[in-house]
Order: C-alpha cells, then sequence, then structure tokens
C-alpha cells in the first residue's frame, strides 16, 4: 500500500489556481467576472438538465414575505428587506426557468395582517 504513488482526488485538483480566473474591472471590483461565472454554471446547468424538464406537471405557489419593522434591520447589508427582494428576484427567475407553466404569486405581512400583492400569474 505504501508503494503506490498518492493520487490526488477530482475535487482536491479543482480549486488549484482560482484565482487567475478573477479578473478585475476598472474601478477593482470582481462583480462582473463573478456575474459572468454565474451566467455560465446556470447556462451549464440548465444545457445539462434540458431533458428533465417537467412540462406536464403545473405548480402554483404563494411566496409570503415580511414587511415588519424588522426587515428594515441591517444585519444584511443594506438591510434585510432588501435582501430578500434581491434574494426573491432570482427565485422567482430560477422558477419559471425550471416550472415554465407553473404560476406564483406574492403576500406580505405586516402588523399582524396579510394581503396579497399579485394573483397567481
Amino acid at each position: 500500500m505504501d508503494d503506490e504513488p498518492e493520487r490526488t482526488k477530482r475535487w482536491e485538483g479543482g480549486y488549484e489556481r482560482t484565482w487567475e480566473v478573477l479578473k478585475e474591472d476598472e474601478s477593482g471590483s470582481l462583480k462582473a467576472t463573478i456575474d459572468d461565472i454565474l451566467f455560465k454554471a446556470k447556462r451549464k446547468r440548465l444545457y445539462e438538465h434540458h431533458g428533465q424538464v417537467r412540462l406536464g406537471m403545473m405548480r402554483h405557489l404563494y411566496v409570503v414575505v415580511d414587511g415588519s419593522r424588522t426587515m428594515d434591520d441591517q444585519d444584511l447589508k443594506p438591510n434585510r428587506l432588501t435582501c430578500t427582494l434581491k434574494l426573491l428576484e432570482y427565485f422567482v427567475e430560477e422558477y419559471f426557468d425550471q416550472n415554465p407553466i407553473s404560476q406564483i404569486g406574492l403576500i406580505v405581512t405586516k402588523s399582524k395582517r396579510a394581503e396579497k400583492m399579485t394573483e397567481l400569474s
């Protein structure tokens, strides 16, 4: 056993020199590079799973968002509400990519009340 050459695992080799992929823009931000990496990963994932989309199933979903004062807390930058809305926007896009004939609606809760902001659409 000790005579065998040590092989690296596939996941160990995948992270070598990852910093070479990152490129800064004029302002020193990495956002454009990260967005490009995410876009390529999403496109690859959609290409790989395209045959597995089940068009015959229709899903109905209501997303409930907290609209109380605690959503103004700044433990997430800039605040919880902004982070929630950004993630919700991403979720809705992915939801319709994976469930093209489904419907989604939005309910906002505030002051012990729930208000339907959008119908299923």
